[in-house]
């Protein structure tokens, strides 16, 4: 489902409750570091995320805590593109990813949602830039536990599991061409369209990204909305001759597509700390846009 507010939480079902002082201990570091949900880079991500992991959205559970619904996915692990010490995927096959917001069914459905939200969804291919519990900035872990010895907090999933470094930013759709087998990484940017996006429309999408899809009709509010199923433009690494520009790097992260070889050695690159990097081939030429592997074709 999509609500056309993008702007403050929405809930369904039950009247809005106020802040908590939960979103204010947890949002402290997270919001200001998202820089209004957009100006985020990948190199930014990369550096400022603990673990990168590809794996699969295998489960999912929301719970009611301090007044805000917290969403839990079981996300199981593929590969490590970033892990501190010995962390590898025989040690660690399993993480648990949590953030605000999510739906429950029983006893009657609620809902509550966040414009920065991740939209996951069960058997969902994912690329995730996390943070982990251990480093959760000094002065939130100390008001946190504070608050949880006054008991005006209780203990949250948001403060034991893993979470997402720049919020929806840092959530990666991993898809494959049924002719090619070619595989890319893609930001969904729900954002560009000023709706809150479900799990049911990220999967909608992405279904038809696969399949190539012309369009997907969702809902928003009570109408019906036809959006164009399309790729973002292919990513191309930077040269010497001609670095991005941190507006550039912004913009590409908005609508971030690139194959999944291209994607690894980006990420691999600037954990090196190279500034710049010779250009991927894709589909054997560098010049190769991605509509040959999806097609680009405008809504009719």
């Amino acid at each position: 489902m999509f609500d056309g507010n993008a702007t403050r939480p929405v809930w369904r079902g039950i009247a809005a409750v106020s802040a908590t002082l939960l979103w204010t201990v947890l949002s402290a570091s997270s919001v200001s570091a998202l820089v209004k949900a957009e100006a985020v880079t990948l190199d930014y991500q990369v550096q400022h995320s603990d673990i990168i992991v590809r794996g699969t959205c295998a489960d999912s559970a929301t719970t009611f805590s301090n007044n805000h619904f917290v969403t839990t996915y079981k996300v199981v692990v593929k590969k490590y593109l970033k892990a501190p010490g010995k962390m590898s995927v025989e040690s660690h096959p399993v993480l648990l990813v949590s953030q605000l917001g999510g739906r429950i069914s029983t006893p009657i459905p609620l809902e509550e949602s966040y414009p920065e939200m991740a939209a996951l969804y069960g058997g969902e291919e994912v690329v995730l830039f996390l943070q982990s519990p251990q480093t959760v900035a000094p002065t939130v872990r100390a008001r946190y536990d504070q608050y949880l010895a006054e008991g005006k907090l209780k203990p949250s999933p948001l403060m034991t599991n893993y979470r997402l470094t720049t919020m929806n930013v840092s959530k990666l759709s991993v898809v494959k061409n049924p002719t090619t087998g070619q595989e890319v990484v893609t930001r969904v940017n729900f954002d560009r369209l000023g709706v809150l996006p479900s799990e049911e429309a990220a999967r909608s999408y992405l279904q038809a990204l696969e399949s190539q899809k012309r369009f997907i009709d969702v809902k928003r509010g009570d109408q019906t909305v036809r959006i164009p199923v399309q790729p973002g433009p292919l990513i191309p690494a930077a040269t010497p001759a001609a670095p991005p520009r941190i507006e550039e790097k912004i913009r590409q992260m908005q609508s971030f597509t690139t194959t999944w070889d291209n994607f690894q050695r980006q990420v691999e690159s600037i954990q090196r700390g190279e500034k710049s990097s010779a250009p991927v081939p894709v589909g054997g030429a560098t010049s190769a846009p991605l509509t040959r592997t999806f097609p680009a074709r405008q809504a009719q």
